[in-house]
């Protein structure tokens, strides 16, 4: 059986249906709500709140990428459904740092917009600007990345890190095994990260590393964690750098990388584009590429069939844009607090909300069979 082919065996049936039925919901007739004449604005230029509009202001870690793009517009759809303003606004790609944040979030302080939804760089480092907001009366949830609990209301989480780890893994472990690889053949992977500092990016590592030691993933290491896993942050040039150096890595033998796996929206792509690109090809019937990234940005490489990236990972982001306003809005409201067990999030349905944590759900893994089926 083919890799490629092979791979629809990570994701049921159930998963891609509602998958399906999920992205063909946003179609469809929404949740009847107040209308408005609604607007998303690049930057924090409405004035007050004293009309009794709601504002809510979105802060992803960086714009001008499609993860965070199609995040926005699943954002702008609740905000257009609550009849509310949304504004949206971003360091770039190349200075998506914790101060870029910062400098945005003080205007909206400043501005006195109703809720931040941020996806904080620097969990930590944030956190005195974010409570800061709480002291001036604004609601606060994280989405997609968390922050510290003391310094936000709830965390809209697109997915667990266990979830995460697994799909990740599974899809780098059936493509190894119709390798060669398994129980009497080792093979060593590698992790491309993003800055280090990225709280759910660390949770996934974590749990990849918890899941290599169990009995389903044991023929699989990271050999060396100094050198064979990746932080190359959010600069463009050197995230394709570093995948660069990664792919000369591997192929056969011990000393060699059998398996990359990019735990960002920008390293998995560049994976697949620094292989294409490469010179000097590790054999693809060797190796295998795999990691979280939005459909059309690894189409190419999936399709591919002499390119070992034969499958990705992630969940419908604007599904996690639109429950990130949804959760925003509903906190700002009062019809849900920190301490609520559940929201009834518009066209999702009801979701579980535990220890001030929403769970979007389940992992969503593409490939060569279904990936067509997206487009975002």
């Amino acid at each position: 059986m083919k890799a490629k082919e092979l791979m629809k065996k990570v994701v049921g049936g159930t998963l891609v249906a509602a998958m399906a039925i999920t992205m063909l919901a946003g179609c469809v007739s929404k949740t009847e709500a107040p209308k408005a004449d609604t607007k998303t604005e690049d930057s924090g230029s409405k004035d007050s709140n004293d009309d009794g509009d709601m504002t809510v202001a979105m802060l992803p870690k960086f714009k001008g990428e499609n993860y965070f793009d199609a995040c926005k517009t699943g954002a702008q759809e609740a905000a257009d459904e609550l009849g509310i303003t949304l504004l949206y606004d971003g360091p770039s790609q190349d200075q998506a740092t914790n101060q870029k944040q910062v400098d945005i979030l003080e205007g909206w302080i400043a501005q006195g917009v109703n809720v931040i939804v941020v996806s904080p760089n620097d969990p930590t480092a944030i956190a005195p600007t974010l409570k800061k907001a709480q002291d001036a009366g604004i609601k606060v949830v994280t989405f997609d990345a968390d922050a510290q609990e003391d310094s936000r209301d709830i965390f809209v989480n697109q997915i667990t890190a266990e979830s995460a780890a697994k799909g990740l893994l599974d899809g780098a472990a059936n493509d190894l095994k119709d390798k060669g690889y398994g129980d009497s053949k080792t093979a060593n992977i590698a992790l491309v990260s993003s800055s280090g500092t990225d709280a759910n990016q660390k949770a996934w590592e974590d749990a990849i590393n918890a899941l290599l030691k169990t009995d389903d993933y044991k023929f699989m290491q990271i050999k060396n964690p100094e050198t064979d896993v990746y932080y190359p942050g959010t600069d463009e040039t050197k995230v394709n750098s570093e995948c660069a150096t990664l792919i000369g890595r591997m192929g056969e033998g011990e000393d060699k990388i059998q398996a990359a796996i990019g735990l960002s929206s920008m390293a998995t792509p560049a994976l697949g584009a620094q292989y294409q690109s490469a010179s000097s090809k590790p054999d693809a019937k060797v190796v295998s590429m795999t990691g979280l990234a939005t459909p059309n940005a690894l189409k190419t490489y999936i399709k591919d069939d002499e390119n070992p990236l034969n499958a990705g990972v992630l969940w419908n982001c604007m599904d996690l844009g639109y429950l990130a306003v949804q959760t925003a809005y509903q906190l700002s409201e009062g019809t849900i607090t920190p301490e609520s067990t559940s929201i009834d999030a518009g066209r999702l349905g009801a979701k579980d909300i535990v220890d001030a944590q929403c769970v979007l759900g389940d992992a969503l893994v593409f490939d060569a069979s279904n990936v067509d089926e997206f487009d975002y």
